[in-house]
């Protein structure tokens, strides 16, 4: 099984990149988030990758961290979710932004991923909620400078109040997008109304 690959890039598409390792050269499929944290065509790099075998063919995935690959392996683990539409979410969104949706319920946010829509969505989220925790155990925590192992910042919480307060503010013509980094900026609020206001406030001195 091709585990992990090292070696120069020769090639980064849209799709993916293809690297070469002791004169042979590897394509691997890879979300745009892969394609874009690689360094530039000519340089080193470590690429950490799936291979699935069907019957028709074998395609080998690509992963800028191990972290979204563990992410790629939940997606693909749901029935009926396949590699491209993995990928998909993966260009979409980070693993760290995958796992807070996730313990959020956050169907929205997946429902808004190209390709895949609100059913697949919310099966998405009902079989991987409360799973996401196990995208990073696999992976070796940071260590601090005296030897333990470092902290590793919580995904921000929400839950209720934050969907609430994020549909509110789609409902008022603002973008998914604009409505979520406005939330951000607003920090953890007890109350759909402590969002909404201080959200708004936000966008106002911008």
């Amino acid at each position: 099984m091709i585990h992990r690959l090292r070696g120069q890039l020769v090639e980064k598409d849209n799709e993916g990149v293809v690297v070469e390792c002791a004169g042979v050269g590897y394509r691997a499929l890879a979300s745009l988030t892969t394609v874009q944290a690689l360094p530039r065509v000519g340089e080193e790099c470590v690429v950490h990758t799936r291979l699935i075998v069907r019957e028709d063919a074998q395609l080998l995935f690509g992963f800028a961290t191990r972290e979204e690959r563990a992410v790629f392996d939940a997606i693909t683990g749901v029935s009926r979710v396949g590699p491209k539409l993995a990928l998909a979410v993966l260009s979409a969104m980070s693993p760290s932004q995958v796992a807070e949706s996730l313990a959020r319920g956050d169907v929205t946010k997946f429902a808004s991923v190209s390709g895949l829509g609100r059913k697949t969505a919310e099966r998405l989220v009902l079989e991987l909620k409360g799973k996401e925790s196990a995208f990073f155990e696999a992976v070796p925590q940071p260590v601090a400078n005296n030897g333990s192992a470092a902290n590793v910042p919580a995904a921000p919480s929400g839950g209720g109040p934050y969907l609430e307060a994020r549909e509110a503010l789609t409902g008022l013509g603002y973008s998914l997008e604009e409505s979520e980094a406005a939330l951000r900026e607003a920090g953890d609020q007890e109350t759909v109304e402590g969002y909404i206001k201080a959200a708004l406030r936000g966008m106002r001195r911008r």
